[in-house]
């Protein structure tokens, strides 16, 4: 008898073990997506994350418990553990958490894994837990400022060169890639410079050269250089700083002296063709001089 019933045991133990083990093996709640509301995930900033879990099964689920976690507390939660509770998620729908995080200071640029742990039980009470892995993207801020801009004059005239120096400093934790400076505005020809990338903590140095095209009329004139660069991933940004420079109408002093000089000059290019014109027809006569004396010279000899 004992022997019937133990073996009546194990069968029914097996039965209901095989038919749980089944059932885990099959999860039917899942995180199908996830948004950053901010768009990126930088390092030292706050952000909102919203997973969406949905119930894939043709059944409804209940007592739905989601807790999220990172390994070495790259991503946090800025309000209670990181976990959230849903009654019940219906047949073939979905359910979305919304969780305020925090990523820490110093993260390297690179995407770190967020551990979703789904804890919830099926509508005849069965318990189910699914780990899942969630990839986060975690880019440095970017920032620069424009300091020591140097013009070798603040006031020049209309069509002179205006030379512009400056240094970009990347304050920043992830590396400036692909700065270039376009230098444009009211009086200024527009011209585009390439600098390069700018580390962490470093500065880059902008050297331009431009031409004063437009007299600068009234105080609402203005002139700008707009810094161009890119971070790792390729995002564009874009930083201004202003131009101090007053182009002024070209002055001419001494009209009169300056009138003398053409003149001069000119009498001077009429001297020069003239003493040019002397020249060759004085070599003109001495050769035909030259050439009677030969040729009497001849005659001479011929009679002797």
């Amino acid at each position: 008898m004992k022997k019937i019933l133990s073996l009546f045991l194990c069968i029914w133990i097996g039965i209901m073990g095989g038919s749980y083990i089944v059932e885990a093996a099959q999860p039917r709640v899942m995180v199908s997506d996830y948004l950053v509301k901010e768009g990126d995930v930088v390092s030292g900033k706050e952000f909102t994350l919203t997973l969406t879990l949905s119930n894939t099964a043709s059944k409804a689920v209940k007592n739905i418990k989601l807790t999220i976690s990172t390994e070495n507390g790259e991503l946090l939660p800025q309000k209670g553990a990181g976990t959230e509770y849903v009654e019940q998620i219906d047949a073939y729908s979905e359910e979305k958490l919304t969780f305020k995080m925090k990523a820490a200071n110093g993260l390297e640029e690179k995407a770190y894994k967020l551990s979703v742990k789904t804890e919830y039980e099926s509508s005849g009470g069965m318990g189910y837990t699914v780990d899942e892995t969630v990839f986060i993207p975690v880019i440095l801020e970017q920032r620069l400022t424009v300091t020591d801009i140097f013009l070798a004059e603040d006031m020049v005239e209309l069509g002179d060169t205006v030379e512009i120096s400056a240094a970009i400093n990347n304050l920043g934790e992830g590396t400036l890639y692909n700065v270039s400076a376009m230098i444009e505005g009211d009086n200024l020809d527009r011209m585009m410079t390439y600098v390069g990338n700018i580390e962490s903590g470093k500065s880059g140095t902008l050297d331009a050269l431009t031409k004063a095209v437009v007299v600068t009329e009234g105080m609402h004139t203005k002139n700008k250089m707009i810094i161009s660069y890119e971070d790792k991933k390729g995002n564009k940004y874009e930083s201004e700083a202003e131009i101090g420079v007053t182009v002024l109408e070209p002055v001419y002093e001494n009209l009169e002296k300056v009138k003398e000089s053409k003149d001069s000059s000119h009498i001077i290019k009429v001297i020069v063709k003239i003493i040019f014109a002397i020249v060759i027809i004085a070599a003109i006569i001495w050769f035909f001089i030259r050439r009677k004396k030969r040729k009497q010279q001849m005659l001479d000899d011929f009679v002797k």
